[in-house]
Formats: C-alpha cells, structure tokens, sequence
C-alpha cells in the first residue's frame, strides 16, 4: 500500500502556506485601513482593540464647532471575510465600519450609519434616523439613506414628514400670505436622489488642497467649483404635498473647449396640483403642470447667454446714461416725479467705468460749488438685481430722495440767512441685472458677488470716485458752522454695500483724526464723513478686525453703520445657503465656518445696536406710503430741533395748517443698545444696527418712509457733529 505521509506532508505545508499567507493580507489589510482611517483629522483611535477590529473616536473638522451633541463613536472590521452592511457575506480588502449614534442637538439624531469600504468603492447606508423641527421630537422619519461610490458616486434619501409636524415646519419654509390664509401646505414626503459621476479612487481630487491659487475666479470657487469641473453631476428632489407635488432637478457637466469653459449648470423646476400655487410670484407664469420650467447656463456667465425653456436669453448691452445731471421724469418713474437731477457714474464687469466723462464731469460740478456756498454729496451704490439703466426704480427713489434733501437744505439756508449748499446725488450703476429677464438674473449669485468685488477693487471707478469726492469735499471744510460746510455721505445697498465696504476698508484701520495717534489731518482728507450700509452681502470674517479695533477703543478711520432687517431672508437665508455650498476649509487662510457664512451685519457677535419703532398713536407707516420727507422743514414744531436729533427720532403727522404740534407724534423710532457689546468705547464709529421689520421690510424695501426719516436724521445729525 503506498505511503499517505508525503501528500500529507504537502497538503499540511500547502495548508500552512495558504493561512499564512491570508494572515499575511490580513495584517496588510489591518494595517492599511488603521493608516487611513486613525490619520484622518479629527479621529482618535483606541490603542488594544485587537488584529480584526479597530476602535476610534471621531470629532469631524468639516463640521462646525459644536454642531456635534457628542463624538462619534467608530468600530472597524478589518476581517477578509466578513459580513457586510446588509448581512451578505464577502471575501475583499477593506472594513466594514459601524458608527454609533449620530446627535446634532435638537435638529437631527440616528442610531448610526454602516459603511463597506472597498479598495475601489464604498456604500454605506444611515439607520433609523430622524429630523426635528422646532424642538418637536419627531418631524420627519428618514428612510434607510444608502450610499453607493464606484465607478460614480449615489444616494438616495427619502423621508416622511410626521402629521403633527407638518404645519410646523411649513412655517419656515415661507412666511403666510398676506391675505390672511393659511401658510404652506403640509409637506407628506420628501426624496432626494443624487449622482455624481466621480469615480471612488479618484475622490481626493475633490478635497485636494489647491498647490496654488486657481487663475480663474469664480463666485462658486473652492471645493463646488472643482467638484463641477471635475465631473457630471444630477440632483433630484421631489417634494409631496396633500393634493399636489413639485421637482427640482439641478444638474452640472464639465466646461468644454480650450481652456475649458465653466461648469454648465441646468436648473429644472416642476410643479402640478398645488404646488403651482405656492411657487415665487416671479416665475408662476413660467410652470405649469404640463411644462416645468428649465434654465441652462455657465457659472461664470463668459457666454454671455442664459436659455430659459431653451430660448436664449442675451446679456444686455450697457447704454450709459449722459455726462453732467440727468433729469429723471415722469416717464421714468412712476409717482411723483423727482425734482433734482442727478448724476450717473457706470462701472462694467470689471470695475472700469464705461464713461469716465462721467465721473469728469461730476468732479466739474463740484469744483463750482465748492466755489460757491459748498456742497452736500450723497452717492448711492445699489445692489444685486439693479442696475443704472431707466425705469429701475431704485433710481427713482433715490432721485426723490436727493430732491427732499434739496428742499430741505433750501429751507435751513432761508432761515439762516445763507446760501443754500448744493446738492449732488451721484448714482453708482453696475450690472447687477446683467440680462433683461429676471429669472435669468437669478442664475447670476456668485457671478455677480465677484463682480461686487472688483466693483470695490483697487483701481476700480468706485475707489476713484469715492478718494475724489473725499479730496475735493476736505479741501471745502473750512469753515466751522456745520451748515457751511460741505459733506459727503456714502450708500450701499446689498452687493453694493459689499462694494462699498471694499473701497473704503483700506482706510478704515487707519487712525481717527484727534485720537491721538498718527497724523490728525491725513485721513480726512480720504475719507466720507459717513459710510451707510443697507442690508450689507459680506462675510462676517471681512469684518473682523474692523470690530476687535473698536472693542479696543480704537475707532476706525470712517463713521460707519451697519443695517440689517429683522425681516431680510437674502442675506439671513439666501447668502447664508450660497456660502455654505462654497465653505473650502482647505483653502488658504480659511475663516471660521459660521463667519464664512453668516453676513457681517447679522453675525450676533458683531451686532450692537437694535433700532426699533414703537407707534405713539394709529398704525405706524406702510412701506409703500407717503415720504414724510417730501414735507421739508414742516415737518417737526417748530423751534424744536427734532430734525437734528437721531436718538430717538419721532416722527410727526402732517397738521392741517402750519407745522406740526407735540401732540401730532405719530411714531418713534429708538435706536438701544445690545447688552454690553456697545458703549464701553466713547469714540467708536462703527455701529452694527438690527433694524425692526416695520421700518425696513425686507431685502429690497429700503426707501420706506420710516428709514428714510431715520437716515436723513442721521445725516443731518453728522453734518453738526463735523
């Protein structure tokens, strides 16, 4: 009988070989998911939790301070084989890692997540997960959210909205109508599906740090605007309504051409049943139930053409108005027709005036008044969705604005026996509404936060004009009764405040005149004597320094002040949303995630003031009502000085003959500080300003009869400060 030892032996040597070797991959396995996962930021891994497992703790970097109830809590599986998330068997390198539970305060809980890792793919799948809504413990039910990454990368998230919740959290989607229904309807279902045709091995291209700084800008820049020229991506939501439905599609595809162009971005927009009903005013007519509404375009707007349901839409071609004043008449605006001229100083995209005979002749005119009686100098800058051209009716208020201050000051010369300074309203355009649709506008965000930028840029028109005004007005302040000299106020209103902010920062860390330190003369010679912003569209990081100078008691070089509406969903909702998508923690010199989103004039830190309207008898002025200002001096009794106080400012109904009486106080307006953020430095200038709603309504209500009341106060409460 032959021997059975030597195949034994083989098979015993084959055996330990074979084991051997699988502990070998084993360990190299281990070893390379303990590499990648504990060197990651912001992961602590636990020494001792043995050659099949690891154990890790995890604070995510990506996510802001706090944001996170408690760590999370990480356990790998590293065997070969192994089960896998959905308790299927398999052979391949890798760890299946289960996450404990997932706490983000009062807005979202899981029991945790599962994820497969794989050398060239990963899928991953959330657990019993729920989102709150105004504290209510249970507003929506997440279904199991799966994660699919290989060749491109796939989730799915659906979730049914709790009955109980419904009403709650459609109240802060939008305000109710204003006619007293009902709010949004109850949302019964969400669902969200996402593609992006990035592979799994090259996903470090994504969150790559850039080795330099991108040549090209954009306004979408950072992480987005490399993961949209890196690949195609699709987004589709749909939301499900008791008797109706809407989908939102957004979808991306890498520029072409050499060099490539921007990433082309389409946006889809259907509706049917009620959800029609509950669409923005501005694009009702553009859905219906049978055609959604799409719009197609580049992020940077280099061609120059959006397609709206695939019609063209073509940028507009600037038309800038004449040298010298401009009358602006009835036929431009509607309403009473303005009585003052003004004058128009254009930028285009880049900053660059489109007639610099304008800004020449400006400067002409007030050469010849500082030649005479002086001049009082009011610039405007407006914001996104604005622009110079006729009919916008910005430059109509603005216009009757400048004619109130006209009337005034001719009525403060009479009875000073003086003669009256003149009065320039300079209105700065630039392409804020690029195309001539609004709905093509609005593709238009972070294209136009750039060209705000450049806008406010050294070099800039905007610069120009605000360093030649400020010389020339200087040169004019000899005199010292403040009714004789000239001034020089500059507005800016959203994007146009964000301009405005970048041409006058250089000079704001300089020393104040009389503050002790520098030269007392040299930075009011370029400077305004007042700086407005409405409604500003910066980041709060821009304005940092600007605040630890004054909390130091060093008062910046220009008096400034800050306006937010309670009531401004574009800079509380709209930019917060735009600059949450473009946060590059990656990106040199990175801010702080909430400075990064959150505007300068809505960051709590920074805010010091609260301006509030408290009605002394009737209802308190509509938006949209008669200007008080128009009324000239008769607008206070007379000998009181009310037009020369801003704190508190009161407000006077119109008398039937003569001027008005203490008793005819209609309202009053209060300007009161924020606990201890204010008011510890005499000598500050800044003031960061949270304006009541029924004063400025929202965004782009800002001529309304109390603001306006409130602001020339202001004014004229800065001409006697001198």
């Amino acid at each position: 009988m032959p021997s059975l030892r030597t195949p034994l032996i083989v098979s015993a040597a084959v055996l330990v070989a074979a084991l051997a070797a699988l502990a070998g991959l084993q360990a190299v396995n281990h070893r390379k998911v303990h590499e990648s996962l504990c060197s990651a930021k912001g992961v602590t891994c636990t020494p001792g939790a043995g050659w099949l497992a690891i154990e890790a703790r995890i604070d995510p970097a990506v996510l802001p301070p706090g944001l996170l109830a408690q760590p999370l809590q990480v356990q790998a599986r590293t065997a070969l084989v192994r089960n896998d998330c959905e308790a299927h068997w398999q052979a391949a390198f890798g760890a299946r890692i289960e996450i404990g539970p997932v706490d983000l305060g009062k807005h979202f809980k899981s029991q945790g997540a599962c994820v497969d890792l794989f050398r060239q793919a990963v899928r991953g799948r959330l657990l019993q997960a729920q989102l709150s809504c105004q504290g209510r413990d249970v507003a929506a039910r997440l279904d199991p959210a799966t994660l699919h990454w290989g060749e491109d990368l796939a989730v799915k998230l659906q979730a049914e909205v709790a009955s109980d919740a419904q009403a709650t959290c459609a109240a802060l989607w939008r305000e109710p109508p204003g006619d007293g229904s009902a709010g949004l309807p109850a949302v019964q279902r969400l669902a969200l599906d996402l593609r992006w045709g990035l592979p799994f091995e090259e996903a470090g291209k994504l969150f790559a740090t850039p080795a330099a700084p991108a040549a090209q800008e954009s306004g979408a820049g950072g992480w987005l605007r490399r993961g949209l020229a890196l690949m195609s991506t699709a987004q589709d939501l749909q939301v499900t309504l008791p008797d109706g439905r809407a989908t939102l599609r957004f979808a991306s595809a890498p520029g072409q051409g050499s060099p490539p162009a921007s990433p082309q971005l389409t946006l889809t927009l259907g509706a049917e049943g009620s959800a029609l009903k509950w669409l923005p005013e501005e694009i009702k007519g553009s859905v219906t139930a049978a055609r959604p509404l799409s719009l197609r375009w580049n992020l940077d707007h280099e061609t120059g053409r959006v397609f709206v349901n695939d019609r063209p839409i073509e940028r507009q071609v600037a038309r800038p108005r004449p040298p010298g004043p401009n009358t602006i008449g009835a036929d431009e605006c509607q309403g009473p027709a303005p009585t003052t001229a003004l004058h128009f100083v254009e930028a285009a995209d880049s900053g660059e005036a489109v007639d610099p005979a304008q800004l020449q002749a400006l400067l002409r005119t007030l050469d010849e008044a500082n030649a005479g009686p002086g001049a009082i100098v009011s610039v405007f800058v407006h914001g996104w969705q604005h622009s110079a051209a006729r009919g916008d009716s910005y430059v109509c208020d603005f216009a009757r604005l400048m004619s109130s201050v006209e009337m005034m000051e001719a009525q403060a010369a009479r009875s000073s026996g003086r003669p009256a300074r003149k009065v320039l309203g300079v209105y700065v355009g630039w392409p804020g509404n690029p195309y001539g649709l609004d709905i093509a506008n609005g593709t238009t965000f972070w294209n136009r936060l750039h060209a705000a930028d450049r806008l406010g840029a050294e070099g800039s028109v905007l610069r120009r004009l605000i360093s030649s005004l400020a010389q020339r007005v200087a040169a004019r302040a000899g005199d010292a009764r403040a009714d004789r000299r000239s001034v020089l106020i500059v507005t800016g209103h959203s994007m146009g405040a964000r301009a405005v902010f970048h041409a006058v920062r250089h000079g704001l860390m300089q020393p104040v005149p009389g503050s002790g330190s520098g030269s007392p003369s040299a930075p009011a010679a370029r400077h305004p004597d007042l700086v407005l912003l409405v409604n500003p569209a910066f980041s709060a990081d821009l304005y940092r320094d600007i605040h630890e100078q004054e909390a130091q008691c060093r008062p910046i070089g220009v008096r400034l002040l800050s306006f937010s509406s309670k009531a401004d969903r574009v800079t509380r909702e709209i930019y917060p949303a735009g600059q949450t998508v473009t946060f590059d923690r990656s990106a040199p010199k990175a801010a702080p995630f909430p400075e990064h989103i959150y505007t300068a004039a809505n960051f709590g830190e920074f805010v010091t003031h609260q301006l509030r309207l408290t009605p002394l008898q009737g209802e308190p002025p509509r938006p949209d009502g008669e200007q008080s200002i128009l009324r000239g001096f008769q607008r206070v009794p007379a000998g009181s000085g009310e037009l020369y106080r801003d704190n508190p400012v009161t407000v006077f109904r119109r008398p039937a003959s003569g001027t008005p009486r203490a008793g005819d106080a209609w309202y009053r307006m209060q300007l009161e500080r924020v606990g201890t953020k204010a008011g510890h430095c005499p000598d500050s200038l800044s003031k960061v300003i949270e304006v009541d709603a029924r004063i400025v309504p929202d965004h782009g209500t800002i001529f309304t009869p109390a603001f306006m009341e409130y602001v020339v106060r202001t004014l004229n409460r800065a001409a006697l400060a001198g």
